[in-house]
């Protein structure tokens, strides 16, 4: 038994236990019938079945089966999601009061009474906006460099410095501006609690995320706050018809609880799951290990989803989960694959809104339901994503560096410092910024990196980095780095401390650092603003080096070098591809002249399997010969496209 094996099954003893020790009731003894309804409803269903869900981005209707998140999601599965989520994105802030933000809120709300009457779940989400109403943002700084709010909540409590147990100056202007907020929010809530609509709620979500200005200050100061909104609202506005979730940003910030007694549900967003299973079940034995067992766990954001036969193997169903929106350029449905899509939602282990039991006859157990068995098995799908092998369009008259990114399940995390520019003293000293061109070819997965710098023998070697630049899936653009961001361990550098420094650096890096991602990231010209350039790659006899690399190469390619794949437009499932042992299996659609070959992962081929004409139906090719590791697959043929990620043992 291998040890992937083993601790799937330890999640699954614990589990057993978890699921047993869940309450049948909220936290809050006033809740409304509905909110009790809800709660239960979840909670009977804990442990045995699962709760689909979909995020919605665009809400362009009031009408539930209107909603273009939602009809994507039914056009993917052939049914409707029985949880919904909406966000008071818009609700408030400086421009809370244009029309078009507050038409967003209000159809919002309409949408989610009209799934509450169709005996579906409301969930609700809320990006706060700076309540200082200074600008249009919630992200700080480190989240969005363009457009970010310096608010500091802090300023609200009577010792700003405070560590522990802190506490509200309630005649402060801070304390005034986020009670007026939550109480805008607490009224939408009492105006679905008279219309009998409950709902769950998330706020201040991904806790201890430092990209939001709730999570920057640390766990004293987030407890306080979170505090602050449920007693608000429960207490003294009197909203009752929520079930209440606390969503930590990962799931050992034990010093970010805010207190059981202040919430049903802990959630974790959980992306890049691409096995659909190995992240879900390690973070459901966290959780449990971390917290208890005494609370419901579910999934509040995703990409790909949890297998529903690999988790009931494990004995953990997730209460529900959710993935983020296919509107506004989200795409993540497209992140689960259309068989695995097929055979989650027809497993009777899965809610969706057509199987709900509707909110008028259901009524409160203290029993779990029936069991259920999944009806499938993971490994018997066809599981491959279509993988699109790019290549920037210039690169005929232009250099670009490669970073070629491969990652699994057991092992998804890459990571390396890209050595740049090396020297025995290069001097930034009088820089402020450095600008370069990124292009990220993996259509499903965004990528953090940055800029670093290692100091020289004046340095004592030290190692500094700025903060960094996050590109989204697919997308190209070009990265500012804010130099006054500098940091030698972890202390930013200022005055004579940033320009000793940065006058006697030896060597300057891309530090990239992805989880579960698998492609390539192409960078180029590399700048200060003070026209020094680190590196245009255009010099194609230059040598990259990478240190500490995981799971990570890089190349110059461009100007003629390393062009061995072009652009392939894959088809999905149009072709099926696996390794087994030392044999590659290959399903074609039809007979006719097909190309299959192998490439490494810096694009040069490896092996040509065929080149002439191939019957429809499954070929078998030996890898004997070819060194282990990890590779792309390519098969063309007329009508038919397809490229994969292999990895050969």
């Amino acid at each position: 038994m291998n040890l992937l094996k083993k601790s799937l099954l330890a999640a699954g003893f614990c589990a057993l236990t978890a699921q047993a020790d869940v309450s049948y009731t909220p936290v809050n003894a006033n809740a409304t019938e509905g909110a009790q309804k809800l709660y239960n409803f979840l909670a009977t269903n804990y442990g045995v079945k699962t709760v689909s869900g979909m995020m919605t981005g665009d809400v362009s209707s009031s009408t539930l089966k209107e909603l273009p998140d939602v009809t994507e999601f039914y056009k993917k599965t052939g049914k409707y999601p029985a949880l919904v989520g909406f966000d008071f994105l818009f609700a408030t802030g400086v421009k809370a009061s244009d029309d078009w933000y507050q038409s967003y809120t209000q159809m919002a709300l309409e949408a989610a009474k009209d799934l509450w009457n169709q005996g579906g779940i409301p969930a609700f989400t809320w990006h706060w906006k700076d309540p200082s109403d200074q600008i249009d943002a919630f992200y700080t700084k480190s989240g969005n460099a363009n457009e970010y709010t310096e608010f500091d909540f802090t300023q609200g409590f009577t010792d700003p410095s405070c560590t522990v147990n802190c506490t509200w100056n309630t005649s402060s202007e801070t304390y005034q501006q986020l009670v007026n907020d939550i109480d805008e929010i607490a009224d939408m809530f009492l105006g679905l609690q008279e219309a009998g609509v409950a709902a769950i709620f998330r706020p201040l979500h991904e806790a201890s995320g430092k990209w939001f200005w709730w999570g920057s200050k640390g766990g004293a100061a987030f407890q306080a706050l979170y505090n602050l909104v449920y007693d608000e609202m429960v207490s003294v506005k009197g909203v009752n018809n929520l079930v209440w979730v606390w969503n930590p940003e990962y799931s050992n910030d034990i010093g970010w609880n805010p207190g059981a007694s202040k919430y049903d549900v802990i959630s974790l967003d959980i992306y890049e799951a691409w096995d659909y299973s190995t992240k879900y079940t390690k973070a459901y034995s966290e959780l449990l290990t971390n917290f208890g067992s005494d609370k419901i766990l579910a999934v509040s954001e995703n990409g790909s989803i949890p297998d529903i036969s690999v988790m009931k193997a494990n004995n953990i169903a997730w209460s529900w989960w959710m993935p983020w929106y296919q509107t506004w350029d989200g795409k993540f449905l497209d992140q689960t694959v259309d068989a695995v899509w097929k055979a989650n939602l027809e497993s009777a282990c899965t809610i969706s809104l057509e199987n709900m039991p509707g909110w008028n006859s259901y009524t409160l157990s203290t029993s779990k339901v029936a069991a259920c068995e999944a009806g499938y098995a993971l490994g018997d799908l066809d599981t491959a994503r279509a993988v699109e092998v790019v290549v920037p369009g210039d690169t005929a008259t232009n250099g670009w560096l490669r970073a070629s990114i491969s990652t699994s399940a057991t092992s998804d995390t890459a990571k390396g410092n890209v050595i740049i520019q090396s020297g025995s003293a290069i001097d930034l000293s009088t820089a402020s910024t450095i600008t370069f061109n990124v292009y990220n070819t993996n259509k499903l997965s965004g990528i953090w990196f940055t800029i670093a710098f290692l100091g020289n023998a004046s340095t004592s070697w030290a190692w500094a980095q700025p903060d960094g630049c996050w590109i989204d899936a697919g997308d190209s653009t070009t990265c500012t780095i804010d130099l006054s961001t500098t940091a030698k361990d972890q202390v930013v550098l200022t005055g004579t401390d940033y320009t000793s420094f940065m006058s006697h650096i030896s060597k300057v890096y891309i530090e990239i650092f992805a989880v579960g991602f698998n492609g390539d990231v192409y960078y180029d010209a590399v700048k200060t603003n003070t026209g020094v350039t680190i590196n245009d790659f255009d010099n194609t006899a230059e040598k990259i080096e990478v240190e500490q690399a995981q799971n990570l190469s890089a190349q110059i390619i461009g100007l003629g070098k390393g062009l061995a794949i072009e652009k392939v437009a894959s088809v999905a499932n149009a072709v099926k591809m696996s390794v087994q042992n030392r044999t590659l299996s290959i399903s074609v659609p039809k007979s006719g002249k097909a190309n299959i070959a192998l490439f490494d992962v810096t694009g040069h081929q490896v092996k040509s399997f065929n080149q002439g004409s191939l019957s429809a139906g499954e070929h078998q090719f030996n890898l004997s010969g070819i060194p282990q590791g990890n590779y792309i697959l390519q098969v063309k043929g007329v009508g038919f496209s397809s490229t994969k990620s292999i990895r050969i043992q």
